[in-house]
């Protein structure tokens, strides 16, 4: 979640709950007589009137359509996005911003290790998960395939990938499957 949606989100609650306070007050200083020339009913005479117009259902529905879109998006919106491309570099400062591409070097591990025998397939991603970054494969190997073999290319593939990218935090996650 970025910033402006978090500043967007705890801005609304504000207004939202400065809102719901004002109409408590004004409910319980009505109900209690603080106003003392407030009616004892609010009468609305134009209100059947409008609602019995040709254009009021469409109008109605319009209103809703918006609110579902504008739901809609607010719940998609809060999804957490574990995917990520760049990581930032040592050596950032307030002149610049070091940062590489790791998905890429990720996707070219995971092309490395599909090549090797035994090995259907593999993808690679750079995601978070649960505040460290994590470079997840994600490996299909054949039936019969030869595990110690299938390690040792993991382990050589993931070494290299250190190597390239150089970041201490990154850490690495291989996710195995058996073909049928």
């Amino acid at each position: 979640m970025g910033r402006g949606l978090i500043v967007l989100d705890r801005v609304a609650a504000f207004v939202l709950g400065l809102l719901l306070l004002a109409g408590g007050a004004v409910a319980l200083a009505w109900k209690y007589d603080v106003f003392a020339d407030a009616p004892a009913r609010i009468r609305l005479p134009g209100l059947p009137a409008l609602v019995t117009e040709d254009w009021w259902p469409w109008a109605i529905g319009a209103a809703g359509i918006t609110f579902v879109l504008m739901a809609l998006s607010w719940l998609l919106r809060h999804i957490p996005r574990r995917r990520i491309n760049r990581l930032s570099l040592d050596g950032s400062s307030a002149e610049g911003r070091l940062s590489a591409d790791v998905d890429s070097a990720v996707g070219a591990a995971a092309q490395v290790l599909a090549g090797t025998p035994d090995v259907r397939s593999c993808s690679g991603h750079l995601i978070t998960d649960r505040g460290e970054v994590v470079a997840e494969l994600k490996t299909t190997i054949e039936p019969d395939a030869d595990l110690d073999q299938v390690r040792l290319a993991t382990e050589q593939v993931l070494t290299e990938l250190h190597q390239m990218v150089g970041h201490e935090e990154l850490r690495t996650r291989v996710l195995l499957r058996t073909a049928r």
